[in-house]
């Protein structure tokens, strides 16, 4: 039986109509893209620095 601590991370997901950009040029484009075998993880404007570290790390935790 495993005893790994686990985290849970709260995380709000936006419905599609709120990906257009302020000016309504249409749906906004991904600054970074993490793929891996079995994902595809999109990064859009205006995330924070901290999030994309934190996926980062837990993805590197979990490789390990």
């Amino acid at each position: 039986m495993s005893t790994d601590k686990v985290s849970i991370v709260p995380v709000k997901l936006e419905t599609t109509s709120n990906t257009t950009t302020s000016a309504g040029r249409g749906p906004a484009k991904p600054i970074c893209v993490i793929q891996a075998n079995h994902l595809k993880i999109s990064f859009f404007p205006d995330v924070k620095n901290y999030v994309i570290q934190t996926v980062i790390r837990e993805l590197r935790n979990y490789d390990s």
